[in-house]
């Protein structure tokens, strides 16, 4: 029995197609993982986009945005306000070696976390 390789998935023929889109996704690698991550902790909580605006003074507008996989990245001041309209918790750390996130998640003596974000 022989094995066929998959058909490209569309990222794939995207990035075959247009380099210079495909190269800005990876750009946006930092800033979909930290929308994801915010937007995982307020879903967490239960809470909606309204409420973290009137929780952190953030228009919602704004709160959209934070939550948007694309754009650019919020200024430190935001995501603080953000995670604390949460009732949330930050961890940063710096590493000479990769941050698992999966494992950083799955770790049985950490706290519960929601999300992980490693760059």
């Amino acid at each position: 029995m022989t094995e066929t390789t998959p058909p490209p998935t569309f990222r794939e023929r995207i990035e075959q197609a247009r380099p210079d889109v495909a190269g800005r996704a990876t750009g946006n690698e930092v800033k979909r993982k930290l929308a994801l991550a915010l937007r995982a902790l307020r879903k967490e909580r239960g809470l909606t986009q309204k409420d973290i605006e009137a929780r952190s003074g953030l228009s919602q507008s704004m709160v959209s945005r934070l939550e948007a996989p694309t754009g650019a990245l919020p200024n430190w001041e935001t995501v603080t306000r953000y995670v604390a309209a949460c009732d949330g918790h930050m961890l940063l750390g710096f590493s000479l070696q990769r941050i698992d996130e999966a494992a950083f998640l799955g770790r049985a003596d950490a706290p519960r976390a929601v999300s992980a974000v490693a760059v």
